[in-house]
């Protein structure tokens, strides 16, 4: 039943990049670095480890690249990378979504809202093996599912800005950094 959700999730992505594309955004990409903060993973540690007063999550750094299909519609991947110190450490891979509902290109100050989800795959290092060699706990280690959420996102600023996205899931219920737009194509000039 999951894997038809990817696959569905999948073809749509795939659809999307066969929409009219937008002259103003055609060609332009956006990079980003970010940090999160309680991610689905250290939720889950916190509600079902017997002592979470010992269990230390670094947060989740994060590095993306962002393509721009039409002004409101990206496509891009993500990379996430967490370790929880009583559990273990998570490297996740995604291909993200997002969708801009607000945009005033305008204003001196841009200022964006959207939102946009991701499925992908988390690579977990079972520490807890490392930590208690005499345990009857299981290895859990491997490739697992993963995907967040984010009903709203806000970056201010033109090429270079800063954003701060709310949602649920690898990146954590809280995340912010930095952006860099760029243009991947020489724009294309006609002559009348």
């Amino acid at each position: 039943m999951m894997q038809r959700k990817i696959y569905i999730f999948c073809l749509a992505l795939s659809m999307i990049s066969f929409m009219p594309i937008s002259h103003a955004q055609k060609g332009k990409s956006e990079i980003s670095v970010a940090y999160g903060y309680y991610s689905a993973y250290s939720i889950v540690d916190h509600a079902t480890n017997t002592n979470p007063a010992f269990s230390n999550s670094s947060g989740v750094g994060m590095l993306n690249y962002k393509y721009y299909l039409t002004k409101k519609v990206t496509i891009g991947m993500g990379f996430g990378y967490e370790n929880i110190s009583s559990w273990g450490s998570f490297l996740s891979f995604t291909p993200e979504f997002t969708y801009t509902y607000y945009d005033d290109p305008s204003n001196r100050i841009r200022v964006k809202f959207y939102g946009g989800a991701s499925v992908g795959l988390t690579v977990f290092d079972d520490l807890f093996v490392y930590n208690n060699p005499y345990s009857y706990h299981t290895d859990e280690s491997g490739v697992k599912l993963t995907g967040h959420v984010t009903p709203f996102g806000m970056r201010i600023g033109r090429k270079l800005g800063g954003f701060m996205e709310l949602g649920l899931g690898y990146k954590g219920l809280f995340n912010f950094g930095m952006s860099y737009r760029f243009r991947t194509h020489a724009r294309e000039h006609t002559e009348n």
